[in-house]
């Protein structure tokens, strides 16, 4: 029988059952898995029958975890029991080896090596394991450094016998188990004092786990980390504070304000335009989103209270493309700090005499970051549905849903308060709908992220450049030529794509300065009709005739559907191609389900002759389209939703989740019902592991590649 022991120690005697007929001397002997003989003993003084046990004239020290053989030899005749050997019987330390091999025999006093069934022939041992050992950590733990330098510190373990001795020789290995690094060297034997250390090298970034560990003894795990700015940033205290709760008017907002920039770098400055419905005193409170412990926010400055003014009625500049602005004056400068982590940030104004309040949104981008990750905010998709009036009460955004008398504008300007932030709450185009979530959990998980909008693609298209990967959330429906080639020529450069999202780059846009201030990019203009014809560029469908590039051809998949039954709503994420490396430790198997998480709206592989080569689908979800998306190919199934992947030429890989409200299954805060997944968190650590980005501070339940 081969047999393993879980601890080391001593073999003191050999065991076998005698069948009745069996006559003449038996020898019992210990073998090594080589056929190595390493002890033997004649029995004597046995029964006619039954288990006889001999002790060994010496007890055979052996190791743990390591395979060995014990034999007895027979005069003739001998018990078994077929197939008793094909699975692992279990006796304490002892166990039987099930290896599909066992149960072996040969020729008398050789080592035996043949096998019949796995059958079991009734030879056993005596097992006295030895006094416990025990390995410690000494030092090195816990320490943090730059990507690809070397710890200052070696990793240093201990190992003592059961009377806490120092023992020696004791060999150890040293295994990088989770993360990326190296570690020098990866062997040793502990010295005099009972030790044995390794330098190691941090990889590219993110969490690094070291296993030590010591032969027939056990095991110690070392950790380490390329710390990052939103790691550091989310040990501050935060606060629910940036929630609002009293929302202005809405016919009359008693104070709403606008920025002069969707984003500013740190350490720069950014004025803010307010205005109150009436003259009075304001405040400012400007905070950062983020996880900070579950709290979604932290405080980053007070600021008045201030005298406020009604500012100039907003009016529409252009009644042909019903371009409605306000031409407000700076308020309020703020100052960016230098040390200003890049996120996302919301400034809530607080109209001191009634309490009712309003926020503006704005990015705090880090321009010379070279974050692993850098997340991608849609303001062009939330100034398309932004209809905030002018001061006669006409409303126009780029739909005809939410415009005066259904008249949508063409042109619509950023020189103006987001309904969403102020007036109309309950628009769900907006960053706190399903950015927020994305960022929480990105955040909680300790990932290198900084943040840029889709207008900084527009005006700086080499920005993704400076980073391993890009991800897209939240309802990023509207791109610009630029943002569609900045982004596409990332991948082919080999930045990866990450879409948690749908409906993505449906819309083409373009910028205008605005007529009445003459500052660049303040007006984006998108016609969407080909039969009204914008004079300048095809501001149609991405898909259409016109500009003949399918969102398909970057991502994998395309907008085909929606319903409209936003929160309680949703379709079953249903899992396809488990065998993929992207499922590798969820637990997932073909078929598994998600509950809920496709919705509102979904995208799907579709048969236009633009799909990427090799393109896999990892979901297959069934839904029921209460609209259908324009422009699809003839038997194109809008009741589907797929998530897919595929690598590009250059290497790098594209990611699409096929769902709007994707990133409720990573952090579902204040949505009912959950939509939180372990498996799909999962999924998302080994889509960014493939993608060179690692966590420094995963969940416990999750496993960093």
């Amino acid at each position: 029988m081969k047999f393993r022991l879980a601890r080391s120690g001593q073999i003191t005697a050999i065991r076998y059952y005698k069948a009745l007929s069996d006559s003449g001397t038996h020898t019992g002997r210990i073998w090594s898995a080589t056929g190595t003989q390493l002890a033997a003993v004649t029995f004597s003084g046995e029964s006619a029958s039954g288990w006889q046990q001999q002790a060994l004239p010496a007890p055979l020290s052996v190791q743990a975890n390591t395979t060995y053989l014990v034999s007895v030899n027979v005069g003739g005749y001998f018990p078994f029991t077929d197939f008793g050997l094909a699975t692992s019987i279990v006796n304490g330390d002892i166990s039987s080896v099930a290896d599909n091999n066992n149960g072996v025999f040969g020729s008398p006093f050789a080592f035996p090596s043949s096998s019949y069934h796995n059958s079991n022939y009734f030879r056993d041992i005596v097992f006295v394991p030895g006094l416990v050992s025990s390995i410690s950590k000494v030092s090195g733990d816990n320490q943090s450094g730059s990507a690809g330098t070397t710890l200052p510190n070696p990793l240093l373990i201990r190992v003592r016998d059961a009377n806490n001795n120092p023992q020696a020789n004791i060999p150890v290995s040293f295994t990088v188990t989770s993360g990326t690094g190296s570690m020098t060297p990866g062997n040793a034997l502990t010295d005099a004092n009972g030790q044995a250390s390794t330098t190691l090298t941090l990889g590219s970034s993110g969490l690094t786990v070291v296993t030590v560990s010591a032969t027939g003894v056990g095991s110690v795990t070392f950790s380490a980390i390329v710390g990052n700015a939103i790691s550091a940033e989310n040990e501050q205290a935060g606060t629910t504070a940036w929630r609002i709760i009293n929302y202005v008017s809405s016919t009359n907002p008693e104070i709403v304000g606008y920025a002069a920039a969707p984003s500013i770098d740190k350490g720069g400055t950014l004025p803010f335009m307010i205005s109150l419905s009436s003259a009075g005193q304001y405040r400012i409170d400007v905070y950062r989103l983020g996880d900070y412990d579950g709290t979604g926010g932290r405080l980053m400055g007070s600021f008045g209270p201030f005298a406020g003014t009604t500012q100039t009625a907003c009016r529409v500049t252009n009644t042909t493309t019903r371009l409605i602005e306000c031409p407000w004056t700076a308020s309020f400068n703020l100052a960016v700090g230098s040390s200003w982590t890049s996120g996302l940030y919301v400034a809530n104004l607080t109209a001191s005499a009634s309490g009712r309040q309003s926020q503006i949104w704005f990015v705090v981008r880090d321009d010379a970051s070279h974050s692993d990750i850098v997340f991608q905010s849609a303001f062009m998709n939330y100034q398309a549905y932004n209809n905030f009036p002018a001061g006669t009460g006409q409303r126009a955004s780029l739909y005809d849903y939410n415009s005066t008398n259904g008249q949508r504008a063409y042109k619509v300007s950023f020189d103006r308060p987001f309904t969403a932030a102020s007036t109309d709450p309950y628009e769900n185009n907006n960053p706190l709908l399903y950015e927020h979530h994305l960022v929480r959990w990105l955040e909680s998980q300790g990932y290198d992220v900084s943040y840029v909008t889709d207008v900084d693609l527009h005006t700086t298209p080499t920005l993704p450049l400076q980073h391993k990967a890009v991800l897209v959330a939240g309802h990023d429906e509207y791109w610009s030529l630029e943002v569609r080639n900045a982004l596409e020529q990332a991948r082919d450069a080999g930045v990866s794509l990450g879409f948690m999202s749908a409906n993505i780059g449906y819309w083409r846009v373009r910028f205008e300065p605005s007529p009445t201030t003459g500052v660049a990019n303040r007006v984006m203009v998108c016609y969407k009709d080909p039969a009204i014809g914008d004079p300048v560029a095809p501001t149609y469908l991405w898909r259409g005739p016109q500009n003949n590039r399918p969102e398909n051809a970057l991502l994998g998949v395309m907008y085909v559907g929606d319903n409209s039954d936003t929160y309680t709503g949703g379709f079953d994420y249903i899992v396809a191609r488990s065998s993929d490396p992207y499922y590798a430790n969820t637990g997932f198997v073909n078929g598994s389900s998600v509950p809920r998480m496709v919705g509102y709206e979904w995208d799907a592989v579709v048969n236009n002759g633009a799909s990427p080569s090799g393109l896999l689908v990892l979901s297959q979800s069934p839904t029921n389209a209460t609209t259908v998306a324009p422009n699809l190919p003839a038997g194109s199934n809008a009741n589907v939703s797929n998530a897919t992947q595929y690598t590009a030429a250059s290497g790098a890989t594209v990611f699409a989740s096929g769902s709007i409200q994707f990133s409720w299954s990573l952090d579902s805060t204040g949505v009912s019902p959950s939509r939180e997944s372990r498996g799909i968190k999962q999924l998302i650590v080994n889509v960014l592991s493939s993608m060179g980005a690692l966590p420094v501070t995963p969940a416990s339940d999750l496993v960093v590649p």
